[in-house]
């Protein structure tokens, strides 16, 4: 598989993940995919799920990409995290965010999500 492919997958996994749409994700995660955030860390398909469908009240959270960068099995997306407000569509926080996910075939086995954008890119490039 490409990297211009796993580009395609990685646009289609935050898609689904921007969606919160199940039916999307879930044929595009590994059996024991894994999700790192700064708070947490799910293991499975079935919790990263959860994780992916997590509402707030009257918020949605966006990864707004700004630059993909692949090397072998690993996607790195740089932009924001924007949290919109559902019924008027204003954003009304963003954040630097990088996004690391790692692919097993054509099957997302890892996503690390990174505040610190200059560390994952370095590392990335590492």
């Amino acid at each position: 598989m490409t990297g211009a492919d796993r580009g395609e997958l990685a646009t289609a996994v935050i898609a689904a993940v921007n969606d919160r749409n199940s039916e999307r994700l879930a044929p595009l995660l590994h059996p024991d995919a894994e999700v790192r955030t700064g708070r947490s860390v799910k293991s499975g398909a079935a919790e990263v799920l959860v994780w992916a469908d997590k509402a707030y009240d009257h918020l949605d959270r966006r990864y707004a990409v700004a630059v993909a960068r692949a090397k072998g099995d690993k996607i790195l997306m740089i932009g924001e995290v924007e949290y919109v407000w559902r019924e008027e569509g204003h954003v009304g926080d963003s954040t630097p965010i990088a996004l690391e996910l790692t692919f097993e075939g054509d099957l997302l086995r890892a996503l690390r999500v990174e505040d610190d954008q200059a560390a994952a890119l370095a590392e990335f490039e590492s």
